[in-house]
């Protein structure tokens, strides 16, 4: 069975490679990019969010070799996510082309559908793309929800990509809202995962 472990510095070398290669083409992470981001493009965006998250604790990732990472925000970190996350657009706007204003209207729009409740909060899950389908997304994120249900708390995501809307699904989520992005932006997906009643 593939083993969980909380990230470390010495991964992080590995966590971009993974997270870039499986989220180039998720349009949460493009669509705010030029229409014509490259892999290097995409991978410099997880430089900066990497460095973001592996202070917090919040990565994990599938063992053995880092098949896979997760970004699990337990409720403390959730609940100020818009703040944790507006230092890195400084570092982001140079990589957009015109000068981060679509980036920015994206990611406050995103921001105002986080639960006002208490949850854990699914940021982002890769997995290596010779490994995908045996498991390994879905082992990260069921370690996430065992986490929220043993606070009794819901679990929440939000995706661009309609074919992972099916997936979560079959995991316990369910969708609660579905939306255009702002200017013409993608269609997201915001879904949550109830805790078990009882």
């Amino acid at each position: 069975m593939t083993a969980i472990r909380r990230a470390a510095p010495a991964d992080r070398t590995d966590i971009v490679a993974v997270l870039a290669g499986a989220l180039q083409h998720e349009p949460m992470l493009t669509w705010p990019l030029p229409r014509d981001a490259d892999l290097d493009t995409v991978r410099a965006e997880f430089d900066v969010l990497v460095d973001l998250y592996l202070p917090l604790d919040v990565l994990w990732l599938a063992d053995p070799g880092c098949t896979g990472v997760a970004a699990w925000l337990p409720p403390s970190d959730a609940e100020r996510f818009t703040e944790l996350e507006a230092p890195t657009r400084d570092l982001i706007r140079p990589l957009t082309d015109d000068g981060g204003a679509r980036y920015d209207a994206f990611w406050d729009w995103l921001g105002g559908h986080l639960p006002a409740e208490p949850c854990y909060f699914l940021d982002m899950v890769g997995v290596r793309s010779a490994l995908r389908g045996r498991g390994v997304g879905r082992r990260l994120i069921e370690h996430g929800l065992h986490r929220a249900a043993a606070d009794r708390l819901p679990a929440f995501l939000e995706t661009g990509n309609p074919d992972n809307v099916p997936l979560y699904e079959h995991l316990g989520f369910r969708v609660v809202a579905a939306e255009e992005a702002p200017d013409g932006g993608p269609t997201i997906w915001f879904m949550q995962a109830d805790p078990p009643v009882g």
